[in-house]
């Protein structure tokens, strides 16, 4: 009878063979992760920057309807409001700026109907604020700024940075902030700048930062403010 001299692997190399088959795995999970990671921080990324960029380009189309229709677009008989200002038929433009807010009428949708939209940044910690947020309301016949329904706010843009947000220039010239409707020289705006600075969610795994971006959009006004005195009036 002839005896084998065949052997199999000893304990020691079995162990040897299964922690390289380990390292080589945990190596490649590794990169799986960091590969889904790196997936998800850019994917936040492009969805920062378009959510800005859709947020400027609604700002720009609601400020080029500000102060749409205005007085002229009617018939005398048909405002019969005193002042005609409350008429919630007529849009007076720009109501408020400030750095952090934004407040005008107009019919911005072409409904025939003037909407009361206010643009304001809240500036709490909590659901991914501070945070853009936008209104927009039927008017009602009241004082454009003291009457009007409470804004219903929805979240527009998250991770805002920046908390000078809004300025305006009047011929070119810086505005002083802030001014409103009982304001005569807010109707002397004729263009309103807003400036976003943003922060994505997460953390780039290869930069080990969050990423930023910054958005600057420039309108200008087609229609004016029906404050008092302003050299802009549509009166």
């Amino acid at each position: 009878m002839r005896k084998s001299n065949d052997q199999g692997f000893s304990l020691i190399e079995l162990l040897i063979a299964l922690l390289l088959l380990v390292i080589v795995a945990g190596a490649i999970f590794q990169i799986i992760a960091l590969t889904v990671q790196r997936s998800s921080a850019e994917q936040s990324k492009l969805d920062m920057i378009q959510e800005a960029r859709e947020f400027m380009d609604q700002m720009a189309r609601d400020l080029r309807l500000a102060g749409y229709p205005n007085p002229r677009n009617f018939s005398q008989e048909m405002l019969t409001t005193t002042p005609m200002a409350n008429d919630l038929h007529v849009a007076v433009g720009l109501v408020k700026i400030t750095s952090t807010e934004l407040w005008f009428e107009g019919d911005i949708d072409n409904s025939g109907i003037v909407s009361v939209v206010h643009y304001w940044l809240d500036q709490s910690t909590t659901n991914y604020c501070p945070c853009l947020k936008r209104s927009q309301l039927p008017k009602v016949t009241a004082d454009p700024l003291t009457g009007q329904t409470t804004p219903s706010y929805q979240v527009e843009v998250q991770g805002v940075t920046n908390t000078d947000i809004f300025s305006a220039k009047f011929n070119g010239a810086p505005v002083t902030l802030p001014v409103d409707f009982a304001s005569s020289t807010i109707g002397d705006i004729d263009t309103v700048q807003a400036n976003v600075s943003l922060q994505a969610l997460l953390i780039d795994p290869k930069t080990r930062r969050k990423a930023t971006t910054s958005h600057v959009i420039t309108v200008r006004l087609n229609n004016c403010s029906l404050s008092t005195g302003s050299s802009q009036s549509c009166m």
